[in-house]
Order: structure tokens, then C-alpha cells, then sequence
């Protein structure tokens, strides 16, 4: 186990699944953005739950040399760093979350979907010190992931500077989503005209700083969560508060979501 400090960098839990390796390969971009490293952690059980300290090392190592092939193959110039810890999946992912840019995990993994602690993945989307991404798999089974559309509620600044930044960086469309408490009697539909105009205005700071994302507005009635489990599908990146009542349901949606605390940049 290694004493160092770990710098700045995106960090991935690497398990040996398809799940993380997917997580892997989306997480490329995002150290080139950050022109950080991209570091690939494995961490092993201990004590190990079953089997000898030899097979659980050379799992890992395999594991880890199969991811960097993966990111190699891409031909993306990224700097990578691998690493084998020893532990709890979660605790050592909070520890990674002290330092590092952004943590990414796939939604379903080996070390990552459940242990003793629950869910490693939902525990840690919402309470790492750092951004947390949860990328689901492409439901045809591809490796390569498909980013389609960003996700995000527009009443925090922390989370819509996340959400534009993705939008830029995948190249696709924000969806704006002002939650608005329900109101049977307005037949009219003019609280609906009033809450887009409000979102607009809320969200002019944000397209004169990123005048090259296309963005959709949307105003829903009732739960923010609800919306967003009710609109899940495939390619959907979901950009939310850490903090937020909605994370498990949007977690459990079925797309990839990007969980960022209020003090995240």
C-alpha cells in the first residue's frame, strides 16, 4: 500500500468489471480537460474476503493493465497512474476524494455496487469531498461511452457550472429543469409561463459564459427526483447536488449522474 500523497487527478475505482472499465474510458476526457492524470485505483479487500493475497494481487494488476490497454486504444494523450490500495472500496475512495479532481465509478461493479457498507457507488455520489460520476453502461452492451443529453436542476450555481461545463465538453444539449410546487387550478397554464421566463432570466449569467451549449428549458410540477427517475434512459448524464433529497432516486434511475457538493468548483 502506498504512503503517498496523491496529487490532483481523476480518479477511477478499477474492479475487473466491464461496468468500471466503461467508467474508465468516460473519465479520459475529463482528465484532459483538467490536464490531470488519470488514476486508476484498485482496491483489495482486507482482510480479503476469500482466496490468497497472490490471486487477489494479480487480479488487480491484470485488471489494471486491462483498463490502461482500453485508454491506450483510444488514442486520447492522457497521463496515467495506477495504483493498488488495500481496504474498504468506500473508505479509500473518500480518502482518493481528499485530493482529487473528479472520482468515477461504474454503476455496476465487482467492489463498487455493494459490500458490506451498502452501496459503494450511492454512499460515495453522496459523500465524497470531490465530484463523484456514476456511468451507467450503454444498454447494447458497447464499451465506448455515449453521452446524449446533461441533466440538471437550475436552482444551484454549483451544480449548473458542473452541468454547463459537461454540456461543453461532450458537445450536447443542457436541459434546464425548474421544479415548481403543483398547482391543480392552473388551468391556464400561465404559472408554467411565468416559472420559464423566472428560468431564463436565471439561467442568462450561465449562456453568456458558455454561448456554445445549446440549451432546453424544462419546468415540471411536484418532485425533482421524480422527474428525473420518470426520464431516465440511456446516454442521460443527471447533474445534481451531493446533498440533495432526489440523489438515491436519480442514482437508481437507470442513467449516469454526476453528484457535486455546493463548495465543488
Amino acid at each position: 500500500m502506498s504512503s503517498r500523497e496523491s496529487g490532483p487527478a481523476v480518479v477511477v475505482g478499477i474492479d475487473g468489471s466491464r461496468a468500471a472499465l466503461h467508467a474508465a474510458l468516460w473519465a479520459i476526457d475529463e482528465a484532459v480537460a483538467r490536464d490531470v492524470p488519470l488514476r486508476l485505483v484498485y482496491v483489495i479487500e482486507s482482510p480479503p474476503v476469500s482466496g490468497g493475497l497472490a490471486g487477489h494481487q494479480a487480479a488487480a494488476r491484470a485488471a489494471l493493465f486491462d483498463a490502461q490497454q482500453a485508454i491506450r486504444s483510444t488514442g486520447k494523450q492522457v497521463v496515467v497512474e495506477t495504483e493498488i490500495l488495500w481496504g474498504r472500496p468506500l473508505t479509500k475512495l473518500m480518502q482518493e476524494s481528499r485530493s482529487a479532481s473528479m472520482i468515477c465509478v461504474g454503476s455496476i461493479g465487482r467492489n463498487h455496487a455493494h459490500s458490506g457498507e451498502g452501496s459503494v457507488a450511492g454512499a460515495l455520489a453522496g459523500s465524497s469531498l470531490c465530484p463523484v460520476a456514476v456511468i451507467h453502461r450503454s444498454p447494447d452492451g458497447t464499451t465506448t461511452p455515449n453521452i446524449r443529453r446533461v441533466v440538471a436542476e437550475a436552482d444551484n450555481g454549483a451544480v449548473l457550472r458542473h452541468a454547463f461545463q459537461e454540456a461543453r465538453l461532450r458537445g450536447v444539449p443542457l436541459r434546464a429543469v425548474s421544479v415548481q410546487a403543483s398547482h391543480p387550478h392552473d388551468a391556464t397554464g400561465d404559472g408554467n409561463g411565468l416559472a420559464k421566463a423566472q428560468l431564463d432570466r436565471r439561467l442568462t449569467r450561465w449562456t453568456r459564459l458558455y454561448p456554445d451549449v445549446r440549451v432546453e428549458l424544462a419546468v415540471v410540477r411536484g418532485h425533482g427526483g421524480r422527474y428525473m427517475a420518470d426520464n431516465e434512459g440511456p446516454g442521460q448524464l443527471f447533474v445534481t447536488d451531493a446533498h440533495a433529497a432526489q440523489v438515491r432516486s436519480v442514482y437508481n434511475a437507470g442513467s449516469s449522474v454526476l453528484t457535486v457538493r455546493c463548495g465543488n468548483l
